[in-house]
């Protein structure tokens, strides 16, 4: 009886030691993910602000799932700050595939004129968004610092 509570109490062990290992793997797995800005829509236009659905796209070109826990990041229109945005949930991207991530950012007029006068004399808007991916272990927390900008512009005319 002594040994099945000692090889039951092993085996607890060994297998939290395998979850717990693992978790780690997958978290170090997304220091070498590629991230980047997939789009910029704007969804609504309202009086006071407009609505727009940032989305990134997460490439882990790893063997195993990589975790991300956090993003914050900043967003600016024509190289211009117009406000600050997180993503907090926790986020898995299989092996070998990219996930797209779609966050809502609220865009304040009032922060913005400078954009807004910018794109009316341009007749589109560049969007570029930068900050940080955050990835949380049991050790320590990984920051992987990013600065992404959308492809040719979005028109306004």
């Amino acid at each position: 009886m002594k040994k099945l509570v000692v090889i039951i109490v092993v085996l607890a062990i060994l297998g939290s030691f395998l979850h717990f290992h693992r978790e780690i793997e997958k978290r170090k797995a997304l220091q070498s993910c590629e991230l980047s800005l997939e789009d910029v829509q704007v969804v609504g236009v309202g009086l006071k602000s407009a609505e727009l659905n940032i989305i990134f796209k997460i490439y882990n070109p790893n063997d195993i799932t990589a975790t991300l826990d956090k993003i914050e990041y900043s967003v600016y229109g024509n190289e211009m700050y117009v406000g600050d945005g997180k993503i907090s949930e926790r986020i898995d991207i299989p092996a070998h595939s990219q996930r797209l991530v779609k966050t809502q950012f609220t865009l304040y007029y009032s922060g913005a004129i400078d954009l807004m006068w910018s794109a009316i004399r341009k007749g589109e808007v560049s969007w570029r968004v930068s900050g940080t991916a955050w990835i949380d272990t049991p050790f320590m927390t990984m920051k992987i610092p990013f600065s992404e900008s959308s492809g040719a512009g979005d028109n306004i005319s």
